[in-house]
């Protein structure tokens, strides 16, 4: 479908902002306050650097690349109603409770963080999986992945893996919730391993520095930008109080003192379970509103202030900051999609499990 003239304009208006932004960060070599900068000036891994001398060639950034085994038409034959019966099931649930979205993503987004997306963080062993990490006690969403994969099995049996249906229940949400459409590819397996001290490890929970969350994004295969434009979810996302407090004696220096004082007596009054809106504000709209809190020093969570200043990562902000709303919804999809076929298991790697919550036997 063509787009409509007046869409046309803003989207090449983000474009070249950010191209902007990149090569102001690269020319400028910036490694950031706490580590070298590297070859492509972002002190991490260096994607967009040209090819071995020799052969004069552009390096496509792995990010770029397809992922063998993963394919739009995966279920076309063998399962032709799977996105259909995923995506009713998500609306009907977000329509008794809309902060399921948010859970979804988050969902979405640790089971990556973790081996990739391989549905590993469903496995339900006691005490001993991903679900019971410490970095795990406040994800939703487990009952509706295994609702949603007892519906696919009656109708596709051992067919549809969890960590598509995960996938294309993080889309759903993020759709349903104003992130425009973006179409996925299928043919992702289920990981046969779940360990709790895993997650704890290696899913970022607050206190990172920024070149830590770079580190993790880059070892992952996604960028920068994606760091910055996936922190967005926190839009409308929530935190306990659990994780707020700790850090706010800190952050003196950082935090706008009104809204400081406001988390404290917040925080103050209720136990670690209370929760925060990331985004006091707007905090159901899917919406930029997130970074123009960032600019007036406004973050629930230290780890997202922290990205204003820092050179690598600031610059994103501020421009996210002052563009419209859709600017950032736009980068948002794309980086989800990334997130999604980024270290999946493919062909006769992993298992395509019978049940969400336990590996096969």
């Amino acid at each position: 479908m063509r787009t409509p003239a007046a869409a046309v304009s803003p989207f090449l208006a983000l474009s070249a902002l950010l191209l902007l932004v990149a090569t102001s960060v690269a020319a400028k070599g910036y490694g950031g306050g706490d580590a070298p900068a590297g070859a492509n000036g972002y002190g991490g891994r260096d994607d967009a650097s040209p090819g071995p001398k020799g052969n004069g060639g552009y390096q496509v950034p792995a990010y770029q690349k397809a992922v063998d085994g993963l394919d739009a038409g995966y279920y076309r034959k063998s399962c032709p109603d799977m996105e259909g019966i995923v995506q009713k099931a998500v609306r009907k649930a977000l329509r008794d409770d809309y902060t399921l979205a948010a859970s979804l993503i988050r969902l979405f987004f640790h089971d990556f963080a973790v081996r990739g997306t391989d549905a590993s963080v469903l496995i339900d062993v006691p005490h001993q999986s991903e679900r019971y990490a410490y970095a795990s006690r406040t994800l939703r969403g487990f009952d509706l992945i295994e609702e949603i994969k007892k519906e696919l099995e009656a109708k596709c049996h051992a067919t549809v893996s969890c960590a598509d249906i995960l996938t294309a229940a993080a889309r759903d949400a993020a759709t349903a919730v104003g992130v425009p459409y973006w179409s996925l590819k299928y043919g992702r397996k289920d990981g046969k391993d779940s360990i709790a001290d895993e997650a704890d490890r290696l899913v970022p929970m607050g206190g990172q520095s920024v070149t830590d969350l770079i580190r993790f994004f880059e070892s992952n295969g996604l960028n920068i930008k994606d760091l910055v434009v996936l922190s967005g979810a926190h839009t409308i996302g929530r935190a306990t109080c659990g994780a707020v407090r700790p850090g706010l004696c800190k952050r003196a220096g950082t935090l706008e003192r009104q809204y400081g004082d406001f988390l404290r007596r917040k925080c103050g009054a209720g136990g670690d379970g209370e929760y925060m809106e990331l985004d006091g504000e707007t905090p159901t709209a899917f919406d930029n509103q997130y970074y123009k809190n960032l600019m007036r020093r406004r973050a629930v969570l230290d780890t997202d202030q922290k990205m204003l200043p820092d050179s690598r990562t600031g610059g994103y902000v501020r421009a996210f900051a002052s563009q419209p709303s859709q600017m950032f919804v736009h980068e948002f999809a794309q980086s989800m999609r990334r997130l999604g076929e980024a270290q999946v298991l493919t062909g006769n790697e992993g298992e395509v499990r019978r049940k969400c919550s336990a590996v096969n036997y």
